[in-house]
């Protein structure tokens, strides 16, 4: 699947889109289809009815509705998305079917319920006042619910997907109904196989479910191996991404803190040449400032958010967020209005790489002058910030690293307390774990040996994840990933050979070991043999005078792997009455040895051959004279 169309395609359909989008309009008191683009049909009552066609068909004319039991259907290169009242919107990729099960949205109540029959679906929604309200997506084998968060859901060879950029979704296996948790930066694949939870750097942006989709058409991968090709394509991807990222700058003139109006204007100012959207509207920056009109339900209350987001002329693939407006509606049903006591104004999530800080900002009601506002991160709480706050404007900056014991945290929390009670925001943290500012402390690694296994333990890991290289002779033998600090062992090689054990982290931190280890497995045939037999008498007298005579005793360590002596440790050939010969094996060319002896008459020699792999072998050998 391709996430969006070719540009071409798609700049020849922009004059359509202008018609299609009423005025920019998101209001409504149920869903609808404001945008559509390529093919997009409805099904109602056994009825296809054709929301955009490329063709001549007359497509989109105005805003359409969304009922319950209706399906909606894109082919390739399409999108269509569904406006919720409260300003939120879903996004039906390319490639989709998806089926309306529930839709009602009532005094502020939201209940929405699809299911993903084939490809995926974006979504934005805003934080739910109502806790009544439920989002929900079905994909074939599991469920999805979720509440203010954005990214997306998906089905592929009969797995499910799941992914957040923000916020949390609960994810429930229709066989055990066991429900999974998860919060920004996360991802879930559920297949027959088993279930993974991945933290990805790309989580929640469409490119990741492409990837993903193409990675599960493999259904011979098991499900280590899938994690494995996950990780790579999330760290490729994440370096697209980050790459055009980087060449644009788009600056957002920020909302009032509290509005009063459920009709907005949000207007910003983006490198020329990029595309930039809300809701999937695209403008095309020259450079200028360019303006989105947003707006929703008036009975709909609390805090909004619109993401920006951007892509390149000529790669309308590779999407990214290039900027955040919030603010807090705080106009009432009954036209009266209200001060929002705290508003966030610091873009969610809260991203930490380079400065390696968690900078949390924005506002509260000063009416209260008892009143407290403090913000947490783990187990840090600061002081009251409102004595160092002025004119109701805060801001707190807390350091997030691995070394600080924090950077595993999810959120930060900003509570205010007054006369009038208490009120908490959360603010989802993404830590970037490849940075170096976070990530200070590199893995270590320590080995131990037993004959021939290395038992090695992998530290300083907790909350990282690392690539393990195992080489033999520098020749890789294998790859593996690691989360957190583990202990596992490797079978060595039979022989003599140089071990290296590599670990490197998310942020490029290595720790290696490099060491000659022996391995000499037990060897059940090895034996000593004569060259001459087991019994030498000797035939010569002896001279006058000399009781000795000189012998060379020949003899071979038979039934070692390939008669190398590399695995003799030692050999001792004793005589009576004489110190003992040691012959060491490093000192050994060959499993065969001639050693030179002045017997006595009458003598018997012992050989003792130790092996490094522990066996003894003993013989003796008489020598006798007639």
């Amino acid at each position: 699947m391709r996430g969006f169309m070719s540009f071409s395609r798609f700049f020849r359909l922009q004059a359509t889109l202008i018609a299609i989008l009423i005025g920019g309009s998101f209001a409504a008191k149920t869903a609808k289809i404001h945008y559509a683009v390529g093919e997009v049909f409805l099904y109602r009552n056994s009825e296809k009815q054709v929301i955009k066609s490329s063709e001549p068909t007359p497509g989109l004319k105005k805003a359409k509705n969304v009922k319950e039991g209706d399906n909606i259907e894109t082919l390739l290169e399409s999108e269509a998305i569904i406006a919720l009242p409260d300003g939120g919107s879903f996004s039906i990729q390319e490639n989709t079917f998806v089926a309306i099960t529930k839709l009602s949205f009532e005094n502020g109540e939201n209940n929405f319920e699809t299911v993903v029959k084939k490809g995926s679906m974006k979504f934005d929604v805003q934080k739910q006042a109502n806790n009544k309200s439920k989002i929900k997506f079905k994909t074939g084998n599991s469920t999805a619910a979720i509440r203010g968060t954005d990214g997306f859901v998906g089905v592929s060879n009969s797995c499910s997907i799941a992914s957040l950029a923000t916020g949390s979704l609960d994810f429930t296996p229709e066989e055990n109904q066991n429900v999974t948790a998860i919060t920004a930066g996360q991802t879930i694949v559920y297949c027959k196989k088993g279930l993974l939870v991945l933290d990805l750097a790309t989580s929640g942006n469409s490119l990741l479910f492409n990837a993903l989709d193409t990675l599960l058409s493999n259904t011979s991968l098991s499900l280590d191996a899938l994690k494995k090709a996950i990780l790579e394509k999330d760290k490729e991807l994440s370096t697209r991404i980050n790459d055009k990222k980087s060449k644009v700058k788009c600056s957002v003139v920020a909302l009032p803190d509290t509005v009063y109006s459920p009709k907005q204007t949000i207007k910003a100012t983006c490198t020329k040449g990029t595309f930039v959207r809300i809701f999937d509207q695209p403008i095309r920056s020259n450079g200028s400032e360019i303006s989105f009109n947003v707006d929703w339900e008036p009975a709909e209350i609390g805090p909004k958010k619109f993401p920006l987001t951007c892509f390149f002329d000529g790669d309308n693939t590779t999407t990214f967020q290039c900027g955040l407006a919030t603010t807090y509606y705080a106009q009432n049903s009954n036209g009266s209005t209200s001060k929002a006591p705290l508003t966030i104004t610091s873009g969610t999530p809260l991203e930490v790489c380079d400065p390696a800080m968690a900078t949390v900002e924005g506002t509260f009601d000063t009416t209260d002058q008892k009143a407290s506002l403090t913000v947490s991160l783990g187990k840090y709480t600061s002081a009251n910030l409102i004595p160092l706050s002025a004119n109701g404007i805060f801001t707190h900056s807390i350091p997030v690293s691995d070394k600080n014991g924090n950077w595993e945290e999810r959120n930060i929390y900003v509570n205010y307390t007054s006369s009038n009670g208490k009120h908490k925001e959360t603010i989802p943290l993404k830590v970037t774990k490849s940075c170096k500012t976070v990530n200070l402390l590199p893995p270590k690694i320590t080995l131990s040996t037993n004959k021939c296994k290395a038992t090695l333990s992998l530290g300083q890991s907790k909350g990282d994840k690392s690539i393990y290289t195992f080489s033999v002779d520098n020749v890789i033998q294998k790859e593996s990933y690691f989360e957190g600090d583990n202990k596992f062992t490797e079978n060595l090689t039979q022989g003599v050979h140089l071990y290296t054990f590599q670990v490197e982290d998310l942020a490029g931190n290595k720790d290696k070991i490099s060491k000659t280890l022996e391995c000499f497995p037990p060897i059940k045939n090895a034996k000593i043999r004569f060259d001459n037999g087991d019994k030498e008498p000797s035939k010569i007298p002896p001279p006058p005078g000399n009781q000795t005579i000189p012998r060379t005793l020949s003899f071979s360590v038979t039934g070692l792997p390939q008669n190398d002596p590399i695995y003799i440790k030692q050999i001792v050939i004793t005589q009576p009455g004489k110190q003992n010969i040691l012959l060491r094996g490093t000192d050994l060319q060959s499993n065969h040895i001639d050693q030179q002896l002045d017997l006595p008459y009458g003598t018997i020699i012992k050989i003792t051959v130790t092996l490094k792999s522990g066996e003894i072998l003993e013989t003796s050998k008489p020598y006798k004279v007639p």
